[in-house]
This record gives C-alpha cells, sequence and structure tokens, in this order.
C-alpha cells in the first residue's frame, strides 16, 4: 500500500465522523469547510497536496467558526495526527508516491 493510502484510511473515516456530526449538530459553516476538506484527501494523490492540505486543515482556528466541545476534540485528533504525519514525512525524508 502506498503511504498516501495509508494517510487517506487514517484520515478520512476521522474526517467523515466530523462531518457527521457537524451535519447532525446544523454547524453548516463548519461542514462546508471540512466537506473541502475531505473531498480534496479523496483526490490527493502527492505529497505536495497532502501537505497544501494539512496547510489548510491548520487554518481551522482562524476560520472564526464556532465549534461544538464534540466537534472540537474530533478536530483536535485530526489536527493531531495531520501533525504527526508531516513530521514523520520530514524526519525520514520519505517520499508519498
Amino acid at each position: 500500500m502506498k503511504a498516501i493510502d495509508s494517510v487517506k484510511n487514517s484520515l478520512l473515516p476521522r474526517l467523515q465522523e466530523l462531518l457527521t456530526h457537524l451535519a447532525d449538530t446544523d454547524q453548516i459553516a463548519a461542514q462546508n469547510f471540512f466537506t473541502k476538506i475531505f473531498t480534496d484527501l479523496n483526490q490527493t494523490e502527492t505529497e505536495e497536496q497532502l501537505l497544501e492540505l494539512f496547510i489548510e486543515l491548520s487554518t481551522t482556528a482562524f476560520l472564526g467558526i464556532p465549534f461544538d466541545d464534540i466537534s472540537l476534540a474530533i478536530i483536535d485528533e485530526i489536527l493531531l495526527e495531520a501533525e504527526q504525519i508531516s513530521a514523520a514525512f520530514s524526519a525520514d525524508g520519505t517520499t508519498i508516491q
């Protein structure tokens, strides 16, 4: 399995969980933002695209969107995992194919 596929398999279910919660709680603005992230991750094929996605994901705190506690917890988990993935690729020089 390619590294990029492994990242997708790890993050997509968490993003789907977040999207379901956002839809169930009528957090429309947040749902729109994370739907774009979900779609972009599904279409990601290169390390550069993945890193661009992580940068976009890191702007979550600056969106000005209020999140409930459950959303914040899931978002924190996603951001932590994205940070760990980025650090792992930076540390070992791995290029995602």
